[in-house]
């Protein structure tokens, strides 16, 4: 319930800087300074609502203990995308000669918001791989669990392990983007976890990891 109250608190905050933001563009009030202010200071708690929400979703996480810090290319590629786009536009509204480029407030206090979150993950290490009995499991924006009955093969190549699902479907494990103390570790602790599932290496995988096959 705090979680959702904290969400919906954070929602209206921007609800109100959308209506405040829009009522100066159809009707001039509030005016130009006056507006400047509310939106700092709805940005702010938009920020703190932000923070809140994500620390009490990390209270709430059932975080392994044995857990590798795992942040893909992709990952950062999405969120480099989204905060590149809302910047552009947002740069594009504040040069505008219109009052538009009081939206690109809204757009900023977005993007500060995404970002701060994104660091506090990346610091909280909520991003990562963990190997359990039958199954790993990858969190990023989301979870994702591949159950060992799923996986048909296992490739490896340039330091990724390719899992290859029953439903076609291929997963890889990125093995380089992880710390390069734990990178030893994951693969030799991944290669005894599909040992003990009895999963299928192919032939390259077999060879360039004959050391640990045994």
């Amino acid at each position: 319930m705090q979680k959702l109250t904290i969400s919906l608190f954070k929602q209206l905050t921007l609800l109100v800087a959308l209506i405040v933001t829009s009522s100066y563009l159809f009707i001039g009030v509030p005016n130009g300074n006056t507006l400047f202010l509310l939106q700092i200071g709805l940005g702010i708690l938009y920020l703190f609502f932000s923070v809140a929400e994500f620390s009490t979703k990390l209270a709430k996480m059932n975080l392994p203990f044995d857990r590798f810090f795992y942040l893909p290319y992709d990952v950062i590629s999405h969120k480099l995308i989204r905060l590149g786009a809302f910047a552009i536009a947002g740069g594009v509204l504040w040069i505008s000669s219109s009052g538009l480029m009081f939206l690109a407030g809204l757009l900023f206090i977005i993007i500060i918001a995404d970002l701060l979150v994104f660091i506090l993950k990346i610091v909280q290490r909520v991003y990562y791989m963990s190997l359990f009995a039958n199954y790993v499991l990858i969190s990023l924006e989301g979870e994702q669990k591949i159950f060992a009955s799923q996986i048909d093969s296992v490739e490896y190549r340039y330091d990724i392990f390719y899992l290859k699902l029953k439903d076609k479907k291929t997963v890889a494990l990125e093995t380089d983007r992880l710390a390069e103390g734990q990178k030893q570790i994951f693969t030799e602790k991944f290669v005894q976890w599909a040992l003990r599932n009895q999963l299928e290496f192919t032939v390259e995988a077999k060879a360039k990891l004959q050391g640990m096959l045994h």
